[in-house]
């Protein structure tokens, strides 16, 4: 038996439901998927689907980009029952939240894609079976974190759920009032380009954040075939203070406050019909209206400065996936998508009552974009599957600002993946891809840093990063649930997006040359039962990056900016006492110094290694209790700032700056209690 398992760990863990991933009833996985199923969660604490998630041997979590524009990509790597989530702005980690455990039948891990599923141009996604039996469930959750000045943040959901096969109905309700990183205290320490103290501040930082989110999802068969509706409702208040106190040397006592309001709100339809045996289409329809209101005011000394914004933004999708079936070895999907956004933005500066002009401070912001697709999944023997794709993008971007820009792109963005296993422990993706960046509209208008009284102007000349990537991973699955994982990776990118000087003094983002970039990575996943240790494992990564660009001021060749040059992390788990109790360690290396490079400032940001405990108590199959323990080594994270009387290749230095704040501990308090 244990040679079976080490052979093939699919089998150990295999449930008898058809999917499309899975196959039919009794059929043997799909070649390259890996079925998880209660057997394999039996002895945990794990209370949601994104627990159990976390705990695949060998697979990493990414919940997508919500503020991306469009759908495809953007998602996350993880769908549900062989679909993504309609819904942008409902973040995958929070949908995965709200599932519980005993809802999940089983989850699928799939590599290098299988028929029928929608790998959203992912190379590994998880796919998350729910049960089909009918079942109601009524949920609250209470969570909360707790800081050393006693401070207590409470997060409270409450939830309903009922499932009936096909028919499904949840609503949830979430508030939140508690604090973020952005509450520290710290010191900040300015010395001349000599070296001799300037001025020694004691710095105070505070914020809070108040949220209200209503969810609402229902699924029926509609139109023959299966219809789901998502809504979403967000509202945020989020004021801030900075305070700075002089201890020693010459400087001004600085106060800066702002205060955010907005509103944002969705809805999201996916609709999904078998055309015959071998063919599904699939539309995905979705609008999203947000407002934002920002104002700020910077007292130093008795100068004083406000910043003031007002945005409307918006987002309309539609998209149509055609996915044929030919044969067991070669299936093939396409389909269109075309979206508008738009950014209204306001925004205005002053200076001692004064109206300060800035660049593009009042600007209208919207895009067309259209993108057409194609995908042949071939898989010619057992071992072997090839995956060739083309997407073609089209769109035109418009800014009425200072001056009407427009302009049209359209860009190609092949991608071709090999997957082989040599093996049925092993497996080697090789994959060539063209990629687009998407503009980030932000970046056309003007913003502010409050705690460091700069302010950075817009821009409407940006152009989208062009990346080509070639990449490389061998996996190596082992003792069942274990699994190694190296990669590399090669990306030359042309326009590469950084800070650029404007007139005036100002400088903006904008387009500074091409590039490249190489990481090599690797994750583990460590099972202790072969160890002598029973239902523990330790998960592991670490990723080395060098990349290459030249600087527009200097012409000299650098990093690219806030690039990590390295990161490591690592956590050791164990279920006890049949799982009813799970504990674990999580730690990481921090983040070594990531440069920022603006027209008049050389930036350098440093995190220290950080410690954290954990342990899940579940004493029912209705109650399950969490406590962490984090921030245990209370990691500072140092800004190093060396700001120029002007361009930072042609001007002296003004001064150098050091600022060290630190957060403090705290405790994290979950209580998921069935009703």
């Amino acid at each position: 038996m244990a040679a079976a398992v080490l052979a093939c760990p699919v089998t150990a863990f295999a449930q008898q439901q058809p999917d499309p991933a899975s196959g039919p009833p009794g059929a043997p996985p799909a070649a390259g998927v890996l079925v998880y199923g209660p057997d394999f969660f039996a002895n945990t604490a794990l209370p949601t689907a994104l627990d159990m998630v976390q705990r695949l041997p060998g697979f990493t979590l990414d919940v997508g980009n919500g503020d991306a524009r469009g759908i495809a990509g953007n998602t996350g790597n993880v769908l549900i029952d062989g679909k993504p989530p309609a819904s942008k702005t409902d973040g995958l980690g929070e949908i995965l939240r709200r599932i519980s455990a005993g809802s999940v039948a089983r989850i699928e891990l799939i590599r290098g894609g299988a028929p029928g599923i929608d790998m959203q141009g992912r190379a590994v996604i998880a796919n998350v079976v729910l049960k089909r039996t009918a079942s109601t469930e009524t949920l609250i959750n209470f969570q909360s974190y707790i800081y050393r000045d006693g401070y207590v943040g409470p997060d409270v959901t409450l939830q309903y759920a009922r499932r009936d096969g096909d028919r499904r109905d949840e609503v949830s309700l979430e508030l939140i009032s508690d604090r973020t990183s952005g509450t520290a205290q710290g010191y900040r320490v300015r010395r001349d380009a000599a070296g001799n103290l300037l001025v020694r501040q004691a710095l105070d930082l505070w914020d809070r954040d108040r949220t209200a989110i209503l969810r609402s999802t229902i699924q029926r068969a509609a139109g023959g075939g299966l219809l789901t509706l998502n809504g979403r409702f967000d509202y945020l208040d989020y004021p801030t203070s900075f305070t700075v106190t002089t201890l020693e040397g010459t400087g001004s006592y600085t106060r800066a406050t702002d205060i955010t309001h907005q509103w944002k709100g969705e809805l999201g339809a996916n609709w999904t019909r078998s055309l015959g045996r071998k063919s599904e289409v699939e539309v995905i329809g979705l609008q999203r209206l947000g407002h934002l209101g920002y104002d700020s005011d910077t007292l130093i000394g008795s100068f004083d400065s406000t910043f003031g914004q007002q945005s409307r933004t918006g987002e309309s999708i539609l998209r149509t996936i055609l996915r044929h079936k030919a044969s067991t070895k070669l299936s093939f999907e396409g389909g269109g998508e075309i979206a508008y956004n738009f950014l209204d933005n306001r925004t205005t500066y002053t200076e001692e009552g004064a109206p300060v002009a800035l660049p593009d401070e009042k600007v209208f912001v919207s895009e067309v974009r259209g993108e057409l697709f194609g995908l042949a999944r071939w898989q010619p023997s057992g071992p072997v599957t090839l995956e060739a794709g083309l997407r073609t993008e089209m769109s035109r971007i418009r800014a009425d600002g200072d001056t009407q820009r427009s302009r049209a792109f359209f860009y190609p963005k092949p991608r071709v993946q090999l997957t082989l296993r040599p093996t049925a422990r092993d497996q080697v993706r090789l994959r060539a891809e063209e990629s687009v960046s998407q503009l980030d509209f932000t970046n056309f208008v003007a913003a502010t840093e409050i705690n460091l009284g700069t302010v950075r102007a817009g821009n409407g000349d940006l152009r989208p990063e062009q990346t080509l990537t070639l990449e490389a991973v061998f996996e190596h699955r082992f003792w069942g649930k274990g699994a190694l994982e190296l990669g590399a990776k090669h990306e030359a990118t042309r326009h590469v997006i950084d800070y650029i000087p404007l007139e005036g003094g100002f400088d903006a983002i904008g387009n500074i040359g091409t590039g490249t970039r190489d990481t090599l990575s690797t994750t583990l996943t460590l099972p202790f039962d072969k160890l002598g240790i029973k239902d523990a494992r330790f998960r592991g990564n670490a990723a080395v990056v060098r990349s290459h660009v030249t600087d527009p001021l200097t012409r000299e060749r650098r990093r690219y900016t806030n690039e990590v040059p390295f990161t490591c992390s690592g956590s050791f788990s164990q279920d006890l006492f049949g799982g009813r109790f799970t504990y674990g360690v999580y730690g990481s290396c921090g983040q070594p110094g990531t440069n920022l490079y603006r027209i008049g400032e050389f930036r350098t940001t440093e995190i220290e290694p950080v410690v954290e405990i954990y342990g899940i108590w579940k004493p029912s199959k209705k109650l399950t209790i969490r406590l962490d323990a984090g921030n245990l080594t209370n990691p500072a994270r140092i800004y190093d700032r060396d700001v120029y009387t002007g361009e930072r290749n042609a001007s002296p230095l003004a001064y150098r700056e050091r600022r060290v704040q630190r957060r403090g501990q705290y405790l994290y308090v979950q209580i998921r209690r069935t009703l």
